[in-house]
């Protein structure tokens, strides 16, 4: 069992199943997809064997076999007593069924006009309100799970997983997957994460509502992400 990975797939399955459960009767099929592939990629990590124990999971020591005193007439030891396995229990939340809703096409999604790249700045970040501010602020990482999580990428296209890719198009692009690769490539292309910035104030934050109150989390996520890109 790989409980590095067991241990993710979870936190992505809570996380979008309280995001589903604030608008039930907005979820389309890509969300049923979307918690179909993390319930398969929990049950593969689940039989997978990982690397080595994750240090967040408390496993019980074996015991040091003791050896018993050896009679003097008996030429050989005593042999230990059998050393008992020590047990895991691994926690797995249920997802509950989610019904099936008429699937929205992509020609109802707003902002379907793609993203027109252009040069940004990278002198002084673009003046921001404070909630914007608040998207892009950046905390300290104090858990070992949270500096492993910041290490450095070198390209986002290939750092984006495909279910991760789909959850931004649709939350942060209008579901327009024309506009989310235009703007990977060009934040590639970009020197230094000001200028990333600066392209994202001015191209995606009010043009996408990433200030609303079911995007601010997700949009945090993508931004952590470009912000490795950078380090």
């Amino acid at each position: 069992m790989d409980f590095q990975k067991s241990k993710l797939f979870l936190d992505k399955l809570n996380r979008e199943f309280a995001r589903l459960s604030k608008d039930p009767d907005n979820v389309v099929r890509l969300d049923i997809d979307i918690m179909a592939s993390y319930v398969r990629d929990l049950y593969d990590a689940l039989y997978d064997t990982p690397a080595a124990i994750p240090v967040s999971v408390a496993v019980k020591p074996e015991p040091a076999p003791r050896r018993e005193p050896v009679p003097e007439p008996i030429p050989e030891p005593a042999p230990p007593p059998p050393v008992r396995e020590p047990e895991v229990t691994v926690v797995v939340q249920e997802v509950p069924e989610i019904k099936p809703v008429k699937e929205k096409k992509e020609a109802d999604v707003p902002h379907s006009a793609p993203i027109v790249s252009t040069s940004y700045s990278s002198e002084k970040p673009e003046p921001m309100d404070a909630e914007t501010e608040a998207l892009f602020e950046e905390k300290v990482a104090k858990e070992l799970s949270d500096r492993l999580s910041e290490l450095p990428i070198a390209d986002l296209k290939k750092a984006i997983a495909l279910n991760d890719k789909l959850l931004y198009t649709r939350e942060l692009f209008g579901g327009n997957g024309t506009a989310f690769d235009s703007a990977i490539a060009d934040i590639n292309a970009i020197g230094n994460f000001t200028a990333a910035q600066n392209y994202m104030v001015k191209q995606c934050v009010k043009r996408f509502e990433w200030n609303d109150a079911k995007r601010i989390e997700i949009a945090k996520t993508f931004i952590r992400l470009v912000r490795r890109r950078f380090k």
